[in-house]
């Protein structure tokens, strides 16, 4: 019951708060670029330290591939979550 009437309203959003969620998780880098400078441990180290160091070594081929890759897999991820939105969400206004 859950799903087929709840689900089907709140899919909106739902999807809106999973793609500001995904934006917004690319803001943890500053945190920590500030505790642990440019190169931290492997755990940690994220696409933006990859992209950032590329850039401080002017190495644009490897930065552009990867914001490339980056773009396309935020591209998917958000059509997944459409496509996603549109099965649970399909009778709503209609």
């Amino acid at each position: 019951i859950f799903i087929y009437i709840k689900i089907r309203y709140l899919s909106s959003t739902l999807l809106f708060v999973t793609i500001m969620s995904l934006i917004n998780s690319f803001k943890v880098f500053r945190e920590i670029y500030l505790l642990t400078d440019d190169y931290p441990y492997p755990t940690v180290y994220m696409m933006q330290h990859f992209m950032n160091n590329t850039f401080g070594n002017l190495d644009y081929q490897r930065l552009s591939a990867a914001a490339i890759m980056m773009s396309i897999v935020m591209v998917i991820i958000i059509g997944i979550l459409f496509l996603a939105e549109n099965h649970f969400g399909r009778d709503v206004e209609g």
